[in-house]
């Protein structure tokens, strides 16, 4: 199997074509009644469970170091600084 990094990833992420976008966004407006869903057919293979874990860490821990993301210590609440109240 082949390995990528972090950096490949979000490199791949950035270049991608905004054609390939639209066409994401089209199939996702699709719906069951016209044979499409986004329900999936298999589970997660362990792997992918590692990388989504992995990546899911990695935005959190940026998120906090640069502010976005607070932990408020008396709730035990991770909190997204644009959608908190006053």
């Amino acid at each position: 199997m082949r390995k990528l990094s972090l950096q490949d990833v979000q490199s791949k992420k950035n270049n991608s074509n905004s054609d390939v976008n639209l066409a994401v966004a089209k199939f996702r407006e699709k719906t069951i009644e016209e044979g499409w869903s986004l329900s999936r057919n298999r589970p997660r293979s362990v792997d992918e469970i590692k990388a989504l874990n992995y990546i899911a860490r990695v935005t959190i821990l940026k998120g906090i170091q640069s502010g976005t993301i607070a932990y408020d210590k008396e709730t035990r609440v991770l909190r997204i600084e644009r959608y908190t109240k006053g």
